[in-house]
């Protein structure tokens, strides 16, 4: 009976150990390692902004102001900025903003705090 109880304790054992190591395989590395880089901290480097996706219809152009919503806004993507560094295309050929138009099916993606848009992708049929 001690022999099995032992052998059940070493089971429980290896399987937990098994469950935490898989658990932090799992983890992003951006929250273990401080300063961004993969040295482990220290560096001070900057990190990587939170970057979001949204695919919908463009439902809200201002050319003036140079922003734009994809889909309804509580996607969270209305009054995106686009910006000189904004790579835009429409039916995968580089262009401006002045070239998309309302009802366009677009993706775009975008930094979460400062809703800069870094890619716009838009097709038109």
């Amino acid at each position: 009976m001690k022999h099995t109880q032992t052998s059940i304790t070493r089971f429980l054992t290896l399987c937990m150990a098994l469950i935490v190591a898989f658990t932090v395989s799992m983890m992003p590395t951006q929250s273990l390692a401080a300063g961004g880089s993969n040295a482990g901290g220290g560096g001070g480097g900057t990190p990587k902004p939170l970057e979001l996706r949204v695919i919908g219809y463009v439902t809200s152009i201002n050319y003036v102001n140079s922003t734009v919503t994809i889909g309804a806004s509580y996607y969270g993507s209305s009054g995106l900025k686009v910006t000189s560094s904004t790579g835009i295309s429409l039916n995968n050929i580089n262009c401006s903003l002045g070239s998309i138009l309302l009802g366009d099916w677009a993706e775009a993606r975008y930094e979460y705090f400062t809703k800069n848009a870094t890619k716009l992708t838009v097709t038109r049929i």
